[in-house]
């Protein structure tokens, strides 16, 4: 999906009538305002430094503490990076990504809203700000408010963790991530090598089509783990139940579907359907199902949590 469909469709959320605002009245207490210098990574990172972006360069004079994350994804790069963003976009939206949620819980991170807030981010005092090209028209606005950086939106979620992780003196939090991600990756590719000729399709269900996904979206599971794609769903796009059935993939994982719930689950609904119960993955019991949305997008909390829903699915016979 489109980068604009993803957030939108998460976002989605806040226009229900899910309510968060400033969870609390001082935006740095209890945060990483309150957080001392650790020794290590942080310690010996060399600051002041400069950081080339989408805008030009940010000198950015010392670690930041304070920083504000006007950008959903980036709020997951942070938390992988042991920083709890100021202040951050989505916060009432964070239902959709249960992992981060629970990073995130007790934490008081000043809600930005769906549409970025400039008072909100102006309150709440940061010493960077995080944004995305989405916002890199206001680059010179957000500039007044603190040291910024605008870096692309990207499906290379690997890149971008690095690029954050430059610039807040992190990168050996970031190498070791990533260290780990592609350390079980190897391990579950290896274990699920066995199923390598079945095909595997990810799609969220909306009531009457399932939405599925460009193979770039979803390619840590395709690459990363050596699973095979099913034929004709390169592009991704929208498909009707007929259409999948003669697909016919050897297991789905159903995605939670936010935008469009179903309110007694897709299992539940589609229990009794014909067509669908006579297709190989729900006749094998391979039809798997996933609450995270963040699974789904470049986030590296959601994709580590993704390979290893994958494994826990597929690795069990």
């Amino acid at each position: 999906m489109h980068r604009r469909i993803w957030v939108s469709l998460l976002l989605l959320i806040a226009m229900a009538g899910m309510i968060a605002g400033c969870t609390a009245n001082d935006p740095g207490a209890g945060a990483s305002g309150d957080r001392k210098k650790s020794e290590g990574t942080a310690a010996q990172a060399s600051f002041p430094r400069t950081i080339k972006h989408m805008k030009g360069e940010t000198v950015i004079k010392e670690r930041p503490i304070k920083i504000a994350a006007p950008y959903v994804s980036f709020v997951d790069d942070l938390v992988v990076l042991d920083e709890i963003p100021v202040a951050a976009q989505g916060m009432a939206m964070m239902s959709s990504f249960p992992n981060l949620q629970k990073k995130l819980d007790g934490k008081p991170v000043i809600d930005l809203g769906k549409e970025v807030s400039m008072e909100r981010l102006l309150a709440s005092q940061p010493d960077l700000i995080i944004a995305s090209d989405d916002m890199a028209d206001k680059y010179d606005q957000l500039s007044q408010i603190a040291p910024t950086v605008i870096f692309p939106y990207t499906e290379d979620w690997k890149g971008t963790l690095q690029l954050i992780a430059g610039a807040i003196g992190k990168e050996e939090k970031a190498a070791a991530f990533l260290a780990e991600f592609d350390r079980k990756a190897k391990e579950y590719k290896a274990k699920l090598a066995d199923r390598s000729e079945e095909t595997v399709l990810f799609a969220m269900y909306g009531g009457k089509e399932f939405i599925t996904f460009n193979e770039q979206r979803v390619a840590d599971f395709y690459k990363e783990l050596g699973l095979k794609p099913v034929p004709g769903n390169e592009k991704g796009g929208s498909l009707s139940l007929e259409t999948l059935a003669t697909m016919n993939p050897d297991h789905i994982f159903i995605v939670n579907n936010y935008a469009a719930p179903i309110k007694q689950g897709v299992k539940e609904m589609l229990k009794d359907n014909v067509i669908w119960n006579g297709m190989n993955a729900p006749k094998s019991n391979q039809v798997y199902y996933i609450e995270d949305t963040s699974i789904l997008g470049p986030m590296p909390l959601g994709k580590m949590i993704a390979i290893e829903e994958v494994m826990k699915a597929m690795g069990n016979r």
